[in-house]
């Protein structure tokens, strides 16, 4: 059984175990009458998912810095059309009151006005690529991701809550803890990582080529499926137990200090230099990819020595066990069969793939009421589980392991495992297929759903 390697901790880029129910991560504070009457936003659920990835700076969505930001999960109802000017993003403690361990925001009125940048993300799309006065206007049911870069503030025993101004009030929502898991969804497993030698010289520090001093020459192999956007590799000096040593940091961008990691695929250099936009992708791969590492010396290349090596993916990102360079018996190998599934969409389009076979879709997924609507047999049976359907009742059941999921077409109760959840956007039946809102159904089933302009990512990849 395929055992994925160590996931990245606590500060450090991992994504968190999703909740087996949405909304169950948040932690309720009261709300005062007069916080939400001034405003017809209302908040349906906030909550923090993970600290999975470095997409943004303090201030500009598009300078990633090498730390790893705060991810949570807005839904709200905007009525029939409101403006929303900003969101501000606070720490708290778990009865909600302030303790300004940190601050983020989507505008600031002066120069001098503190706080870092919140992002805010509407189906793949950055809404505010820095500080902006608006938002813009909103109608109905909308789920946002918001992206807080750390400032040592996310991390276990905070609390969070938001603050969304309109142009009709403002409203406050319930407090949400820090949440970080052990797993990494990211759909990629590391088959190798290994130390090779210590003879090539084949980069420099900041260019790829010699300079006459050998490098640590390192191999990965990768299986990644499905096609797979990589945007960064770090290696990284530590001690057995993978604690980071500080010293002779390499990597692919300049998102942090270190030098550069040279990288090859076959004869293809994939790092003739630094990436200079640190938002520039390494590549696309998928299935089985070698690449072999090289890390110029600066004396912190030697026997004794642990490393470890991260996998930055546009889903999440994996780190390895650590290695020790020249000790054979520390190389990790692992060729045992892979145990998670992959489910690729697209809105409005009936071509899909599990596990990278292309399949057609009855009907194609679409938003309905703020959430993304799929066909719930196609869905289902891809995971491997057991869907069925009572036409007497319009009840909709999946049954995998230990989940069993239950609706009924055009109600917004359903029932997981017997406990009631109740739903956005119930069930519908089009063409005579029955749709379910994707999130709720796959993080019900213990999945992470990744959404990308449009297209949709359902995975099970996490570790065992």
């Amino acid at each position: 059984m395929y055992k994925p390697m160590k996931m990245i901790r606590t500060g450090v880029l991992s994504a968190a175990a999703v909740a087996l129910l949405a909304g169950s991560l948040a932690v309720h504070a009261p709300v005062s009458a007069a916080e939400i009457a001034a405003s017809p936003v209302k908040v349906q659920e906030f909550r923090f998912l993970d600290k999975e990835s470095d997409r943004i700076s303090l201030d500009k969505t598009s300078e990633p810095d090498g730390t790893r930001d705060g991810h949570l999960s807005l839904l709200i109802d905007a009525g029939d059309g409101t403006e929303i000017r900003f969101i501000t993003l606070k720490t708290a403690d778990s009865s909600g009151a302030d303790v300004n361990h940190g601050l983020w925001k989507t505008f600031k009125a002066q120069p001098g006005d503190i706080g870092h940048l919140l992002a805010v993300v509407r189906d793949g799309k950055i809404l505010n690529p820095t500080f902006q006065q608006t938002l813009g206007t909103f109608q109905g049911i909308t789920q946002l991701e918001l992206y807080a870069s750390d400032n040592n503030s996310m991390k276990p025993g905070e609390y969070y809550y938001v603050e969304i101004e309109t142009s009709k009030g403002t409203v406050k929502s319930a407090v949400t803890p820090f949440h970080d898991s052990e797993s990494s969804y990211a759909p990629v497993a590391i088959r190798e990582f290994s130390w090779v030698d210590l003879d090539q010289d084949k980069t420099g520090i900041a260019f790829f080529g010699e300079d006459g001093t050998p490098d640590g020459h390192f191999r990965l192999k990768l299986n990644l499926a499905p096609k797979t956007e990589v945007l960064a590799m770090i290696l990284r000096p530590t001690d057995k137990d993978g604690k980071e040593a500080y010293q002779g940091i390499r990597r692919t961008n300049r998102a942090g200090v270190g030098w550069l990691l040279g990288i090859t695929k076959g004869d293809t250099v994939i790092t003739p230099e630094f990436k200079k936009d640190v938002k520039e992708p390494l590549g696309t791969f998928s299935g089985n990819v070698t690449f072999d590492l090289y890390a110029n010396n600066n004396k912190s290349i030697k026997n004794g020595q642990h490393y470890t090596v991260e996998i930055e993916t546009t889903y999440g990102t994996v780190i390895s066990k650590p290695i020790e360079f020249g000790n054979a018996a520390s190389n990790y190998k692992d060729d045992s069969a892979l145990d998670f599934r992959t489910i690729a969409l697209k809105l409005d389009s009936t071509v899909a793939a599990v596990d990278e076979v292309e399949q057609t879709l009855e009907v194609a997924p679409f938003t309905l009421d703020g959430r993304t609507m799929v066909p719930i047999r196609f869905i289902g049976e891809a995971l491997g589980a057991k869907v069925d359907w009572n036409a007497a009742e319009r009840r909709v059941t999946l049954a995998k392991e230990d989940v069993k999921i239950e609706l009924v077409i055009d109600e917004k109760n359903a029932h997981v495992n017997g406990e009631t959840a109740v739903l956005d956007t119930p069930a519908v039946i089009r063409d005579g297929i029955t749709l379910v809102p994707v999130r709720f159904v796959s993080e019900s089933m213990k999945m992470k759903v990744f959404f990308d302009n449009g297209e949709i990512l359902i995975t099970d990849a996490k570790e065992q």
